[in-house]
């Protein structure tokens, strides 16, 4: 604090509670049933016949969404139970709160391609699109069509189903790159890029081998620059999302060969999906509307405000916007139970669970905790201390999903990475 800083009214009040309050400070510390206070923040709910929410826990989901423009759901990837709950989470989202839009972490031209009309809301078409263009579906489990196959049901305008991830199904951009070519020899750049993309992702598998190489990012920008699509349209679109992926993803490359490029692949990957979002949104608006969505992330990208990987995420910037807008967001972690107790489950974490591992799942209210944060994390390493006020104040509330268990593939009949 510099020597002519001075602090007024509220805010000295504030400083002063705040120096008592720290360790080693306070006299007596009052003590606080831990365990009792964590039970009454839990609630049970079920699945109804209609695969929305019900019991205690689903009642507490509906109202704590009640004011919610934006509804941020942080995952684990490739399980089961997940997005069975998300399913059930954005009907009842849909049905009590006027609901239209699912945000995911899925490539944009895939879910156009969702969306498309011979395919919208039936998920065995969907799968049959997921094994033609396996490198396009970040996600293509049987659940996670499911979930998009839902969306597609349950709004019919075309904004539907928004994905806002970096380009990831290159072939499926350069197919249409081709097709919109305006000369020859730029068409036949495009097929060479196509060859070559074929022949480096050619596992029956997501997988991004051709925009991570070496020489990609430069090859799609000298292909941009020869190409001379107009500014906005779906061409240059379409290219520029490529580059910004093959840069995107060029960052881990680089890093795992040593060279110093901080954690670029991160910061830089959640500015392109809030361009990416912001596209969309103007989209959703268009009607005059205050557009709602459910996004659908790995947890890491759902925080409210900076994520363990130091980058303030699209889940940031979707509780500031809502703020903007007069609303807010709700943040839910999901925490699947593997097996019959917390096992791998991290210290930062179990400190705020049950003591005794539910049998069904349940929601934990995290706004109810975060007054007694520092009684919660006092058993904690600095590092465990560090990760717990991360999770206790970046999200409003733990879904706890026993049972849980690997995804299937069967519609697509793809190998899973998970």
């Amino acid at each position: 604090m510099g020597r002519h800083m001075r602090i007024f009214g509220p805010e000295a009040f504030l400083l002063a509670v705040a120096i008592l309050a720290a360790p080693g400070i306070a006299a007596d510390i009052p003590k606080v049933d831990l365990p009792a206070k964590i039970a009454a923040s839990s609630r049970p709910f079920t699945y109804d016949a209609d695969g929305g929410l019900s019991g205690p826990g689903g009642a507490f989901i509906e109202s704590a969404t009640a004011n919610s423009q934006f509804v941020l759901l942080g995952e684990d990837y490739y399980l089961r139970e997940t997005p069975r709950f998300a399913a059930a989470l954005y009907g009842m989202l849909h049905a009590r709160h006027g609901f239209r839009h699912l945000v995911v972490e899925q490539d944009l031209y895939a879910m156009e391609d969702v969306l498309a009309p011979e395919r919208r809301g039936d998920a065995k078409k969907i799968g049959k699109w997921v094994r033609r263009y396996p490198g396009s579906f970040e996600f293509g489990s049987d659940q996670d069509i499911g979930l998009l196959a839902l969306a597609g049901k349950l709004d019919r305008g075309p904004m539907a189903i928004c994905g806002i991830e970096q380009a990831v199904g290159a072939p499926r951009y350069l197919e249409d790159l081709a097709r919109m070519a305006p000369r020859s020899e730029v068409r036949n750049e495009v097929e060479a890029l196509h060859a070559l993309a074929l022949k480096l992702d050619s596992e029956p598998t997501y997988s991004v081998n051709f925009l991570i190489a070496p020489g990609t990012l430069e090859r799609l920008e000298r292909l941009r620059s020869i190409y001379g699509a107009q500014p906005g349209s779906r061409a240059d679109e379409m290219l520029l999302g490529l580059i910004r992926s093959a840069e995107i993803f060029g960052y881990y490359r680089r890093a795992e060969a040593g060279e110093p490029v901080g954690l670029f692949n991160n910061t830089v990957r959640e500015d392109w999906f809030k361009r990416l979002f912001m596209r969309c949104y103007r989209h959703m608006a268009g009607d005059g509307a205050l557009p709602k969505a459910m996004f659908k992330f790995g947890s890491n990208h759902m925080f409210r405000g900076k994520n363990p990987t130091q980058a303030f995420p699209i889940g940031n910037f979707a509780h500031e916007f809502a703020i903007a807008n007069g609303r807010e967001a709700y943040g839910l972690l999901i925490v699947p139970l593997i097996g019959t107790g917390y096992g791998d489950i991290p210290a930062e974490l179990r400190v705020m669970l049950p003591a005794e591992v539910p049998l069904v799942p349940t929601v934990v209210d995290l706004r109810a905790l975060r007054p007694l944060q520092r009684w919660l994390r006092a058993p904690l390493k600095e590092v465990e201390s560090t990760a717990f006020r991360e999770i206790v104040n970046g999200y409003d509330a733990i879904v706890l999903l026993p049972g849980e268990g690997p995804a299937t593939m069967m519609l697509s009949g793809l190998r899973s990475i998970g």
